[in-house]
């Protein structure tokens, strides 16, 4: 249930008023320490999000609740890696913890120190398995949501009858598998002839996504008609190796992405959608989450429902699994990807 932006400042300063008031200042007005650990660093898409959390930073700082924010992760998805940073990080004994899972499984045991540690610990873009791992995550858009749409695109470009490769990060990758889930149960809902060819892993990296959409173009086609790739780093490998192959128009190239890495494919005519939400929100609605958790500033209606306050987003409401959803995903056309800049 989303406000406008008039009645989010209006909260905001009331609050402000009550703050201080009140004599909280020494409490809800302290500055706090928040990291943001995304899967990796070396994506457009996770600068992104690193831009939305800055700017909800300098909106708070300016209300009067300072944030001191660091932005870390390893330098390509390395599950490993990730698990040693966000050990370091509780050492550092912050507020909140922001954090982009790259395995399901793997980060559940030290996402759980940091909680017991007194960390607020919120989950984006990527989450784990276990709920009780943290104390919120932020959603950019329902799996079921996102498997829909792509499969949707399909059947409309290729028909609801065809062959389709699926293009993914790792095995594990807890996003990925799950958007597959939701693929497989539109197929079986609304395309009962469509039907998946081919499961490929680019492990989130350049070089291993571009062999793995050669792979199912040398191996499957004309089997696969369309090629979909859930990654943004697999995505524009799927349209270059198309695209060298010289199949443009042959094989449809679909996934998720961030609109300047698919603008020279979308203008060379390899791809026509881009599916994605706005990253830049995403960081944005995760920083003000945790802000919200650690200045206990969440609110409550008469019936008990909790919401978090999102800034000029509005106000979202802690669902099932105390979850928050972003919004529905939207799709980059030839017609409207030149807006966007990120």
């Amino acid at each position: 249930m989303k406000k406008s932006a008039v009645v989010v400042v209006v909260v905001f300063a009331l609050l402000m008023i009550g703050i201080f008031a009140f004599g909280g200042s020494t409490t809800l007005t302290k500055p706090i320490t928040v990291y943001m650990v995304p899967k990796f660093t070396g994506a457009p898409y996770f600068v992104a999000c690193e831009q939305g959390a800055m700017r909800a930073v300098k909106e708070l700082d300016e209300l009067g609740l300072p944030v001191k924010f660091h932005f870390m992760g390893p330098s390509t998805a390395n599950t490993e890696k990730e698990i040693k940073m966000i050990t370091d990080i509780i050492a550092l004994h912050p507020d909140a913890l922001l954090y982009s899972s790259n395995d399901f499984q793997a980060l559940i045991p030290v996402l759980k120190r940091a909680k017991a540690a007194g960390i607020k610990v919120v989950g984006f873009d990527a989450d784990v398995a276990d709920p009780n791992a943290r104390n919120l995550f932020v959603n950019q858009a329902t799996f079921s949501g996102i498997g829909e749409t792509l499969i949707d695109l399909v059947a409309r470009n290729v028909g609801s009858d065809a062959g389709i490769a699926i293009l993914s990060a790792d095995p594990n990758a807890a996003n990925q598998n799950a958007w597959i889930a939701a693929m497989k149960h539109a197929i079986a809902k609304h395309y009962p002839k469509m039907h998946i060819v081919t499961i490929q892993y680019g492990k989130d990296l350049p070089g291993p996504s571009f062999q793995a959409a050669q792979t199912i173009i040398n191996a499957f086609y004309p089997k696969v008609k369309a090629i979909v790739a859930i990654t943004s780093v697999a995505f524009p490998m799927a349209a270059q190796a198309v695209w060298q192959a010289g199949l443009k128009g042959k094989i449809y190239v679909v996934g998720l992405s961030t609109p300047n890495d698919m603008k020279k494919y979308v203008k060379n005519g390899v791809v026509k959608d881009v599916v994605l939400w706005n990253p830049i929100n995403l960081g944005y609605l995760a920083l003000y989450a945790a802000n919200d958790l650690v200045r206990g500033m969440m609110i409550s209606n008469v019936n008990g429902t909790k919401y978090i306050g999102g800034g000029k987003l509005g106000f979202f409401k802690v669902g099932k699994n105390n979850t928050i959803l972003l919004g529905k995903p939207f799709i980059f056309t030839a017609q409207n990807i030149n807006q966007f800049n990120f």
